[in-house]
């Protein structure tokens, strides 16, 4: 009984030395970037799914936060919420910024929330939606790994360089995409484009109005600029009510399109995004 006792005790702590660091990341572009530099040396996974605006963990999530040695930040605004009750559960809890030293653009807020003295301007947090952008997040993912883990620094690094040179390769690609487009606007449900649209000298026109349906004006002029500049797509966001989006396009002909800016494969999504933009703004 005692050889039981003591062989399964030797397996406890034989299993407890080799697990993977588990490492959460806040949202699912982050855990893919991680997954890509961290390989199979980590063990990753992300809390928020659809409507990232109203995430509250649930109890799974805390259990996983409380196992995790890194939390993926990505400059969100329920993090600031949940992070310090995150670190309560898991004292050796390490908080990565993810977006540090990326400046942030001015959110996309509407005309009247523009013109509103008392409201506060809010910093856009998608930057990962940048290539560039998402390759600096990746490079602070990585300088993390290697902080917990400096025996696989050289494997951390390889990755890095390898998910670096694949963003670089799409950014060129994109550009030569995009280059011949006239007409270079694109109208989306949530503002979540601000940083492709400006690295692709594209100008995104939000239908959501300071996080908030639009109203009957707001339709009205957002109607007649669709109309105006012959906009042939609508673009939803999955993760969000599409019902404007709809009566917009059943108004102006236009037809409702997704593009998800949490999408987990952040490379593919970047792919599609800029397919479905050319396509939308390419003559028939």
């Amino acid at each position: 009984m005692l050889k039981k006792i003591f062989f399964a005790a030797a397996l406890l702590l034989a299993s407890e030395l080799i697990a993977k660091p588990v490492v959460i990341a806040s949202i699912a572009p982050v855990e893919y970037l991680a997954k890509a530099v961290g390989g199979d040396k980590i063990e990753v996974q992300s809390l928020a799914k659809g409507d990232v605006h109203s995430y509250e963990p649930k109890p799974n999530d805390m259990k996983a936060v409380a196992k995790a040695r890194i939390f993926i930040a990505a400059g969100l605004e329920f993090e600031e919420a949940w992070i310090p009750r995150f670190k309560a559960s898991a004292k050796n809890l390490v908080v990565v910024k993810s977006d540090a030293k990326i400046a942030k653009l001015k959110e996309e807020r509407g005309e009247q929330a523009e013109h509103d003295e008392k409201h506060e301007a809010h910093a856009d947090p998608h930057v990962w939606l940048n290539p560039m952008l998402a390759i600096t997040m990746a490079r602070n993912i990585s300088d993390a790994l290697i902080d917990m883990d400096k025996a696989n620094k050289d494997f951390y690094l390889e990755n890095f360089q390898k998910l670096m040179n694949d963003l670089l390769a799409f950014d060129e690609s994109a550009k030569n995409e995009l280059a011949g487009l006239k007409n270079r606007k694109f109208v989306v449900y949530h503002p979540a484009w601000g940083y492709f649209a400006a690295h692709y000298d594209l100008e995104q026109i939000s239908i959501e109005r300071s996080g908030k349906e639009p109203k009957i004006d707001e339709m009205a002029s957002t109607l007649k600029m669709i109309k105006d500049e012959n906009i042939k797509v609508i673009f939803a966001d999955p993760n969000r009510s599409q019902k404007s989006a709809q009566i917009l396009a059943s108004h102006t002909g236009a037809k409702v399109e997704l593009l998800d800016p949490l999408g987990y494969n952040l490379l593919e999504n970047l792919k599609i995004a800029v397919g479905a933009i050319k396509d939308a703004n390419s003559p028939k």
